[in-house]
């Protein structure tokens, strides 16, 4: 699949080389700068939306235009830094740590106390000790995913929750989260080797166990973290025995939400997204505690399959569910027992929703917690890159939000000339599939993409020779990205046109870590951790003009380098600036590269393996547009589209031919 797109897209980008030279460089579209502007930044730190390095008219982190409007720096001036404690909400104060909370696997029960039958740690005192209103908030985790937990629990923390705890897998995840000062009772002693399914049914027992002492639980997945304190919304739908969250994308026409909630014909009707049980809040009664304990029965029966899929048949297939007369926001189900309601999906937030669809920010809502979900391909270094890029990653230290030899930052990528022809667009974003109106969207985003990951490509190598650490661009983006041939559009949801995807979209995370590429996110200078720190003085902009001479040492605000620089010419000039930002107003055609063979190797070497995949057109798109009779594959982005080949030794896929914009689509 690889070997025949690879070929039409040479043809492609061959067709079209010549278009690249005489078509002019243009900037961001205006409309995509809002697009950047709008989304860039959390709506949980809209009080800080503008970056304090930034005059009005630009931006160092996506949705300016070009470096206009960069304040200059000067050499040697400095604003202190907060505490790392108190820019992350936490109050400023170490974590006291736990010695005993009674809650460990050979505690002695106190006279009158009582313990969980499914979890024997647990008991009334520990949930009374820190329980408020009768609710208790909780998840799970073992010692490997206890980062997870501890983000977890320090979101909450940050909005003043205290009513939390962790249910330990392990003894060592006990003893971690006691470290941190988080209240932690032990599930049991998972084995190594313990299948995923079977792990989870220990967050089945976690939920039992608080029920059955009568008390109301909130449970998540570790990877969910809170925007700000849940409580408060659940609270306002007593009648509501389970409260759950859900995959859903879309919320269409027909079925409006209820009195805040979903509309229930998603949990009785022609559904067409999951429960997601990675978030639910039950309420304990009687009726609540015989549910969880049929669900834990089922689960456990048939350890082949997940624990949400078992939920989901008890709510919809076991029994009877159908519309509350009293409370038409819930549906009554568990055969009339149980009210179950549906969890706004843009409060409690999937991660397509969040970080992708970005829905909380385009309607100016404030989310409550978001759940990493739907991270295509790259796991957990996929997720934290997402939570720190939002803001939402609370376990980095000192040293990362001030990296030593400063930081590189770079005006918003130029787009293609033909991303400016608005009937172009236009017509792309009409839907269908990738046959329709173009013949080809998906050479069309890869010319994209790849004109994009030229310029990063050169400000990741001017970064590397000056020792500093770029602050990554946000990338425009034709298509979606997920695990299976859907044609670059989730059916029925996304219609198909230009959007700013998640870093992870392009780039592969866990391949920047191992390969010691140094970054930090599109919005990093608008952290709290790092706003105050650095003010217009603190930035000195770099701008690459044809023809100018280049400078020697310099510590000016302002500096101006001949575009094409030499490693050497770039070294000498900006090596010792003492600002803590160098701004790059253009990345496209700013270097020649390294000076040596050795050393351009080298960078090669460090970002080839870094790019993304993309999947996938569907066997008929592919049969139809490349005449291609097996399965489509996954197709990689490439550093080098616009190089000749690259040889053996920087590991790079071979290429042949030159790309540039695309041809005329009118």
């Amino acid at each position: 699949a690889m070997g025949v797109l690879g070929v039409v897209y040479c043809v492609f980008i061959l067709q079209s080389s010549a278009h690249r030279e005489s078509t002019p460089a243009h900037r961001t579209p205006s409309h995509f700068r809002q697009l950047n502007h709008t989304w860039g930044v959390p709506r949980h730190l809209a009080g800080g939306a503008a970056s304090a390095v930034v005059a009005s008219g630009g931006s160092l982190v996506g949705g300016g235009a070009g470096g206009a409007g960069v304040a200059p720096a000067s050499a040697g001036a400095a604003t202190a830094r907060p505490a790392l404690g108190s820019c992350l909400m936490t109050g400023g104060a170490a974590p006291t740590p736990i010695t005993d909370d009674g809650a460990g696997e050979d505690a002695p029960l106190a006279p009158g106390d009582r313990a969980s039958e499914h979890v024997p740690a647990l008991t009334v005192s520990f949930c009374k000790r820190y329980a408020i209103g009768n609710a208790l908030i909780t998840t799970a985790a073992d010692q490997r995913y206890m980062v997870w937990a501890r983000n977890w629990a320090k979101s909450l923390q940050a909005h003043g929750v205290t009513n939390l705890f962790i249910g330990a897998m392990d003894a060592e995840a006990r003893r971690l989260s006691l470290a941190e000062g988080i209240p932690a009772v032990l599930l049991g002693r998972m084995r190594q080797g313990t299948t995923w399914h079977s792990a989870n049914r220990y967050k089945i027992r976690l939920v039992q166990g608080v029920v059955e002492l009568g008390f109301d639980v909130l449970f998540t997945d570790a990877d969910v973290t809170f925007v700000r304190d849940p409580l408060p919304f659940l609270q306002r739908y007593p009648a509501a025995g389970v409260l759950i969250s859900t995959d859903l994308l879309i919320r269409e026409k027909p079925y409006p939400m209820k009195n805040g909630l979903e509309n229930v014909y998603e949990v009785y009707g022609h559904y067409r997204a999951d429960l997601n049980v990675g978030l639910m809040f039950v309420r304990s009664t009687e009726h609540t505690v015989r549910m969880m304990n049929h669900w834990a029965d089922v689960a456990n029966a048939d350890m082949s399959k997940s624990m949400q899929t078992f939920f989901v048949k008890i709510v919809r297939d076991y029994s009877r569910c159908e519309p509350s007369t009293e409370h038409p926001e819930l549906a009554n189900c568990y055969n009339g027992t149980v009210n179950v309601g549906l969890l706004p999906m843009d409060l409690f937030a999937g991660g397509y929703i969040y970080f992708v669809e970005r829905l909380p920010q385009k309607n100016h809502l404030d989310a409550i917690s978001v759940h990493a979900t739907y991270q295509v391909h790259q796991g957990l270094d996929g997720k934290r890159e997402r939570l720190r890029h939002s803001h939402l990653w609370f376990l980095d230290d000192e040293e990362y939000y001030a990296p030593s030899g400063g930081l590189l930052s770079m005006a918003p990528m130029e787009l293609p000339a033909w991303m400016h022809d608005e009937k172009l667009i236009a017509r792309y974003g009409e839907g269908g599939d990738l046959r329709d109106a173009h013949k080809n969207r998906t050479l069309m985003h890869f010319a994209l993409v790849h004109y994009q990951m030229r310029q990063l490509r050169e400000a990741l190598a001017v970064a590397a020779m000056l020792g500093r650490t770029l602050i990554m661009p946000d990338f425009t983006v034709l298509l979606d990205n997920t695990w299976y041939p859907m044609n670059g559009a989730w059916p029925g949801f996304r219609k198909l046109g230009p959007f700013v995807a998640p870093l992870d979209h392009v780039l592969h995370m866990t391949h920047l870590k191992n390969n010691n590429v140094d970054y930090r996110s599109s919005t990093f200078l608008e952290h709290p951790c790092v706003k105050p720190g650095i003010t217009p003085n603190d930035v000195a902009t770099v701008t690459f003009a044809p023809g100018a001479p280049a400078p020697g040492p310099t510590a000016e605000p302002k500096v101006t380098m001949p575009k094409g620089a030499s490693q050497a010419q770039i070294v000498n000039a900006l090596k010792q600036h003492p600002a803590k930002v160098l701004h790059l107003t253009s990345t496209l055609g700013i270097t020649s590269g390294f000076d040596t063979p050795h050393d351009q190797s080298s960078f090669a070497a460090r970002i080839n393996r870094t790019p993304m995949l993309w999947c996938c057109i569907t066997k008929n798109v592919a049969n139809d547009m490349f005449s291609q009779p097996f399965p489509p594959g996954h197709i990689y982005y490439d550093f080098w589209y616009d190089q000749e080949q690259q040889t053996a030794s920087t590991g790079s896929t071979p290429q042949s031919g030159t790309c540039g914009s695309a041809p005329d689509y009118n």
